[in-house]
């Protein structure tokens, strides 16, 4: 059994890290922006198994949610922070419902210590990206509901009405990058 989790753990980060890299792809092909890798992930390892279980401190909280990118337009003088995640989702789009899990309280961090993040959720299949400003994510509204238990317990949210296209937060990206990145994204690969 934990052979077949930790399986499933390398798996998933494996797909988390081409979101990444694939946000990271479209963030430096707009023009006049870069990409700066910012999160918990680029920083040393003893930091990260340091905080690793450290769930109750609100300074490693913030520290474990840090987003994945700065985004510097120097041109436009403009900053911007980024959060990159593989998503499925859970697909009721006819009743206005796109479903995202979450592990538990893992928006509530986001929304707590970097509402100022875009998260950029990639998805294989279309939409391909969503970009959904936190600072418009309502709780009340947003929030669905919590599925599993114990270590297994998610959080799922519909963030119908305030979802963005990728064009919305980079209106100079050209379509020839948003292909190439399309091209890029795993398939046939579920992460929920």
């Amino acid at each position: 059994m934990e052979n077949n989790c930790s399986k499933d753990w390398e798996e998933n980060k494996l797909i988390g890290n081409s979101a990444e890299n694939i946000v990271g792809f479209l963030i430096n092909s707009a023009p006049g922006w870069k990409g700066i890798k910012y999160g918990i992930e680029q920083n040393i390892d003893e930091l990260k198994s340091s905080l690793r279980n450290n769930n109750q401190e609100e300074i490693s909280k913030k520290i474990r949610s840090m987003p994945d990118f700065i985004a510097v337009n120097k041109e436009k003088s403009k900053v911007l922070l980024i959060e990159a995640k593989f998503r499925s989702f859970i697909d009721r789009r006819e009743s206005g419902i796109a479903l995202y899990n979450f592990n538990y309280a893992r928006i509530k961090d986001y929304l707590q210590f970097w509402p100022e993040t875009y998260l950029i959720v990639v998805h294989n299949h279309e939409p391909y990206f969503n970009v959904i400003p936190l600072k418009d994510v309502e709780w009340h509204k947003h929030f669905y509901g919590r599925t599993g238990e114990g270590k297994g317990l998610k959080e799922q949210w519909n963030f119908a009405g305030i979802q963005k296209e990728i064009k919305d937060l980079f209106p100079e990206l050209p379509e020839s990058a948003i292909k190439k990145a399309i091209e890029m994204i795993p398939k046939n690969t579920k992460v929920l």
